[in-house]
């Protein structure tokens, strides 16, 4: 029983030094980021040429992570979920998710700037009608339909009232141009 005992004595000592250690190499005087509420605005806008088509926008509320991981900590699914008829002879139906999902995490760093990792996909309906022309896409209820997708992923630094575009796309269907723009606000 006094080999177990000293045993497990040995054992707690040696998981505790690596752990006084790294209390020792921290700097005292050095205060912890503070985890801060901001509001980021994602904003979606579709152009046909010059002409705005389409601006769709998120608000999503959150606090910053002062430790230095910015995960992914906030997430946004708005859409429908569309039945679209398989190819197979037994007629059944699969369901489709459509709509914008956004994933979004924000990170304190140093001189009032935010790290905003920001994963967003926005996917739409389009149907083919029977007889129309190859490649001509128009909205209907009849044909199968397409569903153009933008994914797009980002790793960007932002101080607070700061408005960044960080995507620019062009639709290879239809050629329109979608682009994303962040804006971050810190919240008091």
């Amino acid at each position: 029983m006094k080999k177990m005992m000293a045993g497990f004595a040995v054992l707690a000592l040696f998981l505790s030094c690596p752990l006084a250690r790294a209390q020792e190499k921290a700097n005292p005087s050095e205060k912890p980021k503070p985890s801060i509420p901001v509001k980021l605005l994602v904003v979606l806008t579709e152009y046909d040429g010059e002409k705005k088509v389409a601006s769709l926008p998120y608000s999503i509320f959150m606090n910053s992570d002062p430790s230095g991981h910015a995960a992914y900590s906030s997430f946004t699914r708005v859409g429908v979920r569309v039945p679209v008829a398989s190819a197979g002879k037994d007629g059944q139906s699969t369901f489709v998710d459509v709509g914008s999902n956004i994933d979004c995490g924000v990170q304190t760093e140093e001189e009032g700037r935010f790290s905003v990792r920001l994963n967003f996909e926005r996917s739409s309906l389009y149907f083919q009608g029977r007889g129309d022309d190859k490649g001509a896409i128009k909205t209907a209820e009849t044909g199968q339909p397409y569903i153009p997708t933008i994914r797009a992923q980002s790793l960007v630094l932002v101080k607070d009232g700061q408005n960044l575009e960080v995507l620019t796309a062009t639709d290879p269907l239809n050629g329109h141009v979608f682009r994303i723009n962040l804006t971050l606000n810190v919240q008091k």
